[in-house]
């Protein structure tokens, strides 16, 4: 899933093969943060480690989503987790 997500969201001088992507997931980080370059004052949130979705917790999150359910379920947060809400609800 990642790499199929992040290739369509990106250019051609990032590899093909999706190894050089960062993000959530399903999301590439520069993809997200791409408005910048059209809305300089565009305010922006990086939360670190942080998943797109809480793949393990849905049936067939390990067929389309295998790592990401992998990671989810070894602990990695997702954007719905209370404790991540707290770090971006009050931003909105």
């Amino acid at each position: 899933l990642t790499e199929g997500a992040y290739s369509f969201c990106m250019g051609s001088d990032v590899r093909p093969d999706g190894s050089v992507y960062d993000g959530d997931g399903v999301t590439p980080i520069e993809s997200a943060l791409a408005m910048k370059e059209y809305v300089p004052h565009a305010d922006t949130m990086i939360l670190d480690d942080v998943g797109h979705f809480c793949w393990s917790d849905v049936f067939g999150g390990e067929t389309v989503a295998p790592d990401l359910t992998k990671y989810h379920r070894e602990g990695r947060p997702w954007y719905g987790d209370d404790v991540i809400i707290e770090k971006w609800a009050g931003w909105l």
